[in-house]
């Protein structure tokens, strides 16, 4: 019992020290982000939305939320397709940024599984992004209830990094903050498209989509989109 409390006392004076003699953080968090999304990314354009009241309500005041909902342009509703993007910047508060499975499963939906996708970009770079397959009930006027389905693609972007993982972007701040001298002001961009084989024209208003198309879908948006907004991903980065 001894030698673990000196082993613990040695550790906190070392963590201690460390800090005494770690530089201060640059006087600016730094985003990795543009705080906008393009109103054209591909094949796709972009209408502005407002966050809702619950996002405004839930998230601290000075969080930034920028969101579109993006649609394929087309005469026939049947052939397009409709995604909605949004990108959530923390201010002051890092409660901003958290692990989405959390306000989903606040929504009703049920996360049906989870994987990491890579989206090859036009520049040879990839980036990694997080899958997550979700589903609910909704109640139709008639009474019946209709199976939902949906593919939730989101990753986080810090100064000059970007992650599909929680626990990595934690583990980056500390790394970065005390080696490099860098407080990552995160950003969480994410898309959510809806999968449409179960439902009516008139129910989705696009076209009929399964699970693989849905998600094809999603990646070519964001491998167009992604690139007009995280900095590293840029051209001229």
């Amino acid at each position: 019992m001894i030698s673990r409390a000196v082993i613990l006392l040695a550790l906190c004076g070392m963590t201690v020290l460390l800090c005494q003699l770690s530089p201060q953080p640059k006087g600016d968090d730094e985003v990795g982000v543009l705080t906008e999304l393009p109103m054209v990314a591909g094949s796709f354009v972009g209408k502005s939305e407002d966050p809702s009241e619950q996002e405004r309500a839930l998230l601290p005041t000075d969080t930034i939320i920028v969101k579109r909902s993006y649609r394929t342009p087309g005469r026939a509703v049947e052939n397009t397709d409709l995604a909605q993007a949004s990108l959530v910047i923390a201010g002051s508060d890092s409660r901003s940024i958290h692990r989405p499975e959390v306000c989903l499963n606040g929504q009703g939906w049920t996360v049906v599984s989870s994987s990491v996708r890579p989206v090859k970009l036009l520049s040879g770079q990839v980036l990694n992004v997080r899958d997550l397959a979700i589903e609910r009930e909704v109640l139709l006027g008639n009474g019946t209830k209709l199976p939902l389905r949906a593919h939730y693609v989101y990753w986080f972007v810090g100064a000059d990094v970007s992650t599909p993982n929680n626990l990595d972007r934690q583990l980056l701040s500390f790394r970065d903050n005390v080696l490099r001298n860098i407080n990552h002001r995160w950003a969480y961009p994410s898309v959510m498209a809806r999968v449409t084989d179960n439902l009516t024209l008139q129910q989705s208003g696009e076209r009929l989509r399964n699970d693989a198309e849905t998600i094809e879908m999603i990646l070519s948006l964001i491998r167009s989109l992604a690139p007009h907004f995280q900095k590293s991903l840029m051209p001229h980065s």
